[in-house]
């Protein structure tokens, strides 16, 4: 019998009403700066940038999934034998079926998906390599594993805090934007975080093209070096 070990790891709709978008000068790239209010004629009302509040919806909507209906790490390694408790692999079976749920939120561009998988891929590869000594299930966090949550980087966080993200230093290109969230100090979480993120429209939504925390993961050499100093 098998063991997976699993651990921490609908197109938008709801309309932030308050979220301040701070402005960015436009770089060498062209991209161009915005802010989530235009600056109204004299005697009208604001109006909000709907690129910015679309956003907005789609990050908080991502992350309201990822707290309340992620199934679990997105990269779980299998132990064929649990008698010896070594990993032998991504358990293929289980990444497939949360893969699957992943996708069908709609939240993530193709782009997105295909770096997912490759990121399994990597880590399947790396951990059939390994030497037993790195594999054992009972030695604490794997080495392909990361000790936060990569979609924040952070080991604690506030209470729903997808409610009150707000968007920075928002650039936009070619139907792409770039830009970090943040919560508050009065969140309860010194100091203030702030996290990158990319997008990218396709068809006419925005899609998440980029999280800042799945750069946590290497390549096969990047493993390779980091098993080799000392042997365990």
């Amino acid at each position: 019998m098998a063991a997976t070990l699993a651990s921490c790891g609908n197109s938008p709709t709801s309309k932030p009403t308050a979220v301040i978008i701070l402005q960015q000068q436009a770089g060498a790239d062209s991209a161009r700066s915005a802010s989530l209010v235009s600056s109204p004629k004299s005697g009208t009302a604001p109006r909000l940038n709907p690129d910015s509040v679309e956003l907005t919806a789609l990050v908080r909507n991502a992350y309201e999934w990822h707290v309340t209906k992620d199934p679990g790490y997105g990269f779980p390694l299998k132990i064929t034998n649990p008698a010896d408790s070594l990993f032998t692999g991504i358990d293929w079976a289980a990444y497939n079926k949360d893969y699957a749920v992943l996708k069908k939120t709609g939240f993530f561009s193709d782009d997105f998906l295909a770096r997912h998988r490759a990121i399994a891929m990597t880590i399947d590869s790396s951990v059939r390599q390994a030497s037993a000594d790195w594999r054992n299930a009972n030695d604490g966090i794997p080495l392909w594993y990361s000790d936060s949550d990569d979609w924040c980087n952070c080991q604690d966080n506030p209470d729903n805090y997808w409610q009150r993200l707000t968007l920075s230093n928002l650039k936009f290109g070619d139907n792409t934007a770039a830009f970090n969230w943040t919560w508050d100090k009065k969140d309860g979480i010194d100091p203030p975080l702030s996290y990158a993120m990319k997008a990218k429209k396709v068809n006419g939504a925005w899609k998440i093209s980029h999280l800042e925390g799945f750069q946590n993961y290497g390549t096969v050499a990047d493993y390779n070096k980091r098993m080799k100093p000392s042997r365990r």
